[in-house]
């Protein structure tokens, strides 16, 4: 009986422990680049919430990803199956960029082919959201 009880308690606080690791785990991020005066890439990765991002947290210093190695290395940190949207505008969709914003935009295609390509090596898919996708 008492064994009965320590395997019950025991698979209720291993189903307890996975749910909640679950719930906390984003469905999806976004990700924005964009060229800086060196002509170097930066990048900002942050949760997909139901809101739209602002130019500051999207252009947040504390934040910004300096090169495609950071990017990478942040990337590698994701959760095996997470879902990254890489978007060229704030707000999202087909209404203009926000005020702040226009110097958002996508690397040329090689690089992305080369993000998405590392992202796939660690179980994490990018996904180019935009009605105009550079072909450089």
């Amino acid at each position: 009986m008492e064994r009965t009880l320590l395997l019950i308690s025991l698979i209720c606080m291993t189903a307890s422990i996975s749910l909640s690791q679950h719930r906390l785990t984003p469905m999806g991020y976004e990700l924005y680049s964009w060229q800086d005066s060196t002509g170097g890439w930066n990048f900002s990765i942050s949760y997909n919430t139901s809101r739209e991002k602002t130019v500051k947290e999207v252009f947040n210093q504390k934040t910004v990803l300096r090169g495609v190695d950071q990017l990478k290395r942040r990337l590698s940190k994701l959760p095996n199956g997470a879902s990254v949207f890489w978007l060229d505008r704030i707000p999202t969709g087909t209404r203009p960029k926000a005020k702040g914003s226009e110097s958002l935009g996508y690397p040329p295609l090689e690089m992305i082919q080369e993000i998405q390509k590392y992202a796939e090596a660690h179980k994490i898919k990018v996904e180019v959201l935009s009605s105009q996708k550079k072909d450089k």
